[in-house]
């Protein structure tokens, strides 16, 4: 088990300085493998080239940041483009609450190149996330604190899920005491990296990606997640359910180049998961991203439960990125 990510939710700008030298000082010993930064929701009188002018924000060398997150009906959604294009550090997120605004994020998304789309996240529900996880993640915060996200996919493979949660509550508890910041919990959702693959753990429990029974799949593992969470006596935040980011998955990257995961199966999978709509490059269409984006508010509205989309565009074929390699194209069908 590896901390995938330890995430400072900053309550205030003032107090992004402080987190950052809050990070450097953070112990080598609990192996952690990302440091983040989310700030809060955006004020409405804020101009987003003024967020790269919180002191120090732009000198960090191993920190990212969670830097902007508006609502769907923000006028200033449009100035997200030029503000991911300051910095590969920087990451934003939009809330979709209703389906009043949809046009605008499909220009949006239209708009991005694809290194800056890899760091925006639509989140379909009623609240900004408080998640370790970026790009949807906000400081939605009532005093400044942190959490965790964790890499643990062979102790799961293994059946060792509840000493991993474990694990990581007990590093977190140990780091509220270290540091004197508040400690929320861990957001222990089941997410891959590369070899470390999620969608190996699913077609050990199923058939071959895509088939129905990967559904029943992903919901049992859910169940075990929950359910280990429970056991540890662990408090779970942000999305604590299986992620599904293709380009991120070795498996789930070969199924996308074969044809056997499609556009249709990751929605379906998406009432089961809660980013089944994550790094996938989609044809460069306007009608085919609005529709998806209805498609995840309507699943969303059913489901009851945040829904997390990242996608880039593509006039034909994979789309090349420096931190994930090949991002596939998902067939439309």
């Amino acid at each position: 088990m590896q901390i995938r990510a330890f995430t400072f939710f900053s309550k205030t700008y003032q107090e992004v300085e402080k987190a950052e030298k809050l990070l450097d000082n953070l112990n080598k010993e609990y192996n952690v493998w990302t440091k983040r930064i989310s700030l809060p929701p955006t004020p409405k009188d804020l101009s987003l080239d003024k967020l790269v002018e919180i002191p120090s924000v732009r000198n960090s060398n191993d920190v990212i940041y969670s830097v902007a997150s508006l609502t769907a009906d923000d006028r200033r959604l449009s100035q997200i483009k030029d503000l991911l294009s300051i910095s590969n550090r920087f990451y934003a997120n939009v809330l979709v609450r209703d389906v009043k605004n949809l046009e605008e994020i499909t220009k949006l998304i239209l708009s991005l190149e694809p290194e800056d789309a890899t760091r925006f996240g639509v989140l379909f529900g009623d609240w900004f996330l408080v998640s370790p996880y970026f790009p949807i993640s906000t400081a939605d915060v009532i005093t400044s604190s942190f959490g965790l996200a964790l890499l643990y996919t062979d102790e799961v493979m293994k059946g060792n899920t509840v000493r991993a949660i474990s694990y990581a509550d007990e590093i977190g508890r140990k780091l509220e005491a270290e540091l004197k910041v508040k400690y929320l919990g861990v957001d222990v959702s089941l997410s891959p990296w590369m070899e470390k693959s999620v969608g190996e753990i699913i077609e050990r429990r199923s058939e071959k990606i895509f088939n129905i029974s990967n559904i029943w799949a992903v919901h049992e593992l859910n169940q075990e997640i929950l359910k280990a969470s429970l056991i540890s006596k662990v408090k779970p935040i942000g999305f604590s359910e299986v992620m599904l980011p293709v380009s991120e998955d070795n498996v789930l990257r070969r199924r996308a180049e074969d044809g056997s995961l499609t556009l249709t199966n990751l929605i379906a999978l998406t009432y089961v998961c809660a980013a089944g709509i994550d790094m996938i490059a989609i044809t460069r269409d306007k009608v085919t991203i609005l529709n998806l984006l209805k498609a995840l508010y309507s699943i969303r509205r059913v489901k009851m439960r945040p829904i997390g989309m990242r996608i880039v565009t593509t006039s034909g074929g994979k789309v090349r990125s420096k931190e994930f390699g090949d991002i596939p194209e998902v067939k439309v069908i």
